[in-house]
């Protein structure tokens, strides 16, 4: 397998066989060690040290918060540098036998593995390797291959004066499938599609982006972002590799990923508006296109970053509260989009110079009043807060502004977040998960509007999923 098929850290420790330089919070001096990946796709490591190995004194006190960057280095006489970030030692065993020096074990978690490759040129391509590519959509591009092989055999010739006689053909194979999709974002063209022709035994739904260029890795992990909610799914970051103009490998990075507990691998596929127009699943590239670079183009004003975070765990969160989550994500929405388009003061009931003629005449005439201390602080912390707009009058404006109309049962459904805020008093039924379809609908509309990405949406509420104009209602 090349490099450019999947993601080489494996095989590439095992060509170069580099050894530990500074083996950091671990047990040390390594010896011997392998690095993969575990069911859950996180990355793995196992050493080897002396059984008298013993561990750094670390520096931080049982219970510190904070960002794990202690690392392990490794080095290559053959030139390839690698370099593990986050890493914790997990379980540790030393075994003893007879008079044997002994071994110490230490399964190590790690959350970054960074390689580089020695006489590298500069990158001009990068791969972005990726889980949970779903194989159910049809896709609109062409993907091509074609394997060669070549077998020659040679009889006689030993020694070289006597005569050979040369057995030689060539046998090629290969397929086209249509498995991927091109679009531009920003002016960088790449191409997702999904690996169905390669065993990979670490992944159920492997993918990929390739990059006709090297962005930058914020760049990328927006674009990632953009095209996992286009097409309904949580892409799963595994890691990226770079490559120079003949495709040699140069560098790479592979990562523990984050995928929701696992539960991101367990969703099917609900892209919130139709991307072809052929069937549910159906990918027109231009539609693609147009709904990536419209989310892309209001990534910063809508705080798209926090709040596709915030809406992948309202997917994937336990149906008792994931209307709670459902809703803050939708405030998060909300009040990103009144701060890029009319400032902060869509929030208050009136301006701040007729709010505190206001303010200071409530508070004279509560100072009139003969009250208790206590009694009378909590008044005035009251009407501290008067000038502050309730959600409910700042939701109708937004709604009101993308020209949006909801249907009774939609805004049953929005209320449904505070019964699940403050504690639902009933099992759940199916009425509940129906609203929380209703809950997810209702942020699919509203970003679709915000950003011009499609004028259509799924309706996933009724059956058969049919497809709506964005401006009109779930029915009731």
């Amino acid at each position: 397998m090349f490099s450019w098929q999947w993601e080489s850290f494996k095989e590439l420790i095992k060509s170069y066989a580099p050894t530990v330089d500074d083996h950091g919070p671990l047990a040390g001096p390594i010896h011997r060690f392998s690095v993969q990946r575990g069911p859950d796709l996180n990355l793995r490591m196992q050493t080897k040290a002396p059984g008298s190995a013993a561990e750094p004194q670390s520096p931080h006190p049982p219970g510190t918060v904070r960002i794990n960057d202690d690392r392990v280095t490794f080095h290559s006489d053959l030139g390839l540098e690698l370099e593990a970030i986050g890493v914790d030692a997990v379980r540790t065993h030393r075994h003893f036998e007879g008079i044997a020096p002994g071994v110490t074990t230490q399964d190590v978690k790690i959350q970054r593995l960074i390689g580089r490759l020695p006489h590298s040129q500069s990158p001009r391509y990068a791969i972005d390797w990726l889980e949970n590519v779903s194989g159910d959509f049809l896709w609109p591009d062409m993907i091509t291959d074609k394997k060669e092989q070549t077998v020659t055999v040679t009889l006689g010739g030993t020694p070289e004066s006597r005569p050979t006689l040369v057995m030689s053909d060539t046998s090629s194979s290969g397929g086209r499938s249509w498995g991927a999709a091109q679009i531009e974002v920003e002016g960088v063209r790449l191409y997702i599609f999904k690996l169905d022709e390669i065993s990979i035994a670490d992944a159920k739904r492997p993918g990929c982006i390739v990059y006709d260029g090297v962005p930058e890795d914020a760049v990328r992990d927006r674009i990632r972002r953009c095209i996992s909610f286009s097409l309904g799914i949580y892409l799963v970051y595994l890691g990226v590799s770079r490559f120079d103009e003949g495709w040699g490998l140069t560098d790479f990075e592979v990562v523990s990923p984050y995928s929701m507990r696992g539960q991101a691998m367990a969703l099917p596929p609900m892209p919130p508006s139709p991307l072809g127009p052929r069937s549910f699943l159906d990918i027109d590239a231009d539609r693609l296109s147009r709904m990536v670079n419209a989310i892309y183009a209001k990534y910063d004003e809508l705080n798209f970053g926090v709040v596709s975070w915030a809406y992948w765990h309202a997917v994937t969160a336990t149906p008792h509260i994931a209307a709670v989550h459902f809703g803050a994500a939708l405030e998060s929405l909300q009040r990103a989009y009144f701060r890029s388009t009319a400032g902060q003061g869509v929030s208050k009931v009136v301006d701040d110079e007729v709010w505190n003629r206001v303010r200071t005449s409530l508070e004279s005439c509560l100072g009139t009043l003969d009250l208790p201390r206590e009694t009378h602080k909590v008044f005035k912390n009251k009407i501290g807060n008067l000038n502050s707009r309730s959600q409910h009058s700042a939701n109708k404006d937004l709604i009101d502004k993308l020209n949006l109309t909801f249907s009774k049962r939609e805004k049953q459904a929005h209320d449904a977040r505070h019964a699940s805020a403050h504690g639902k008093d009933d099992e759940i039924d199916a009425e509940w998960i129906r609203d929380l379809k209703l809950l997810r609908i209702r942020f699919h509309r509203i970003l679709l509007a915000m950003t011009n990405g499609s004028e259509e949406y799924y309706d996933y509420f009724t059956l058969g999923n049919p497809i709506r104009r964005l401006q009109d209602p779930v029915p009731d």
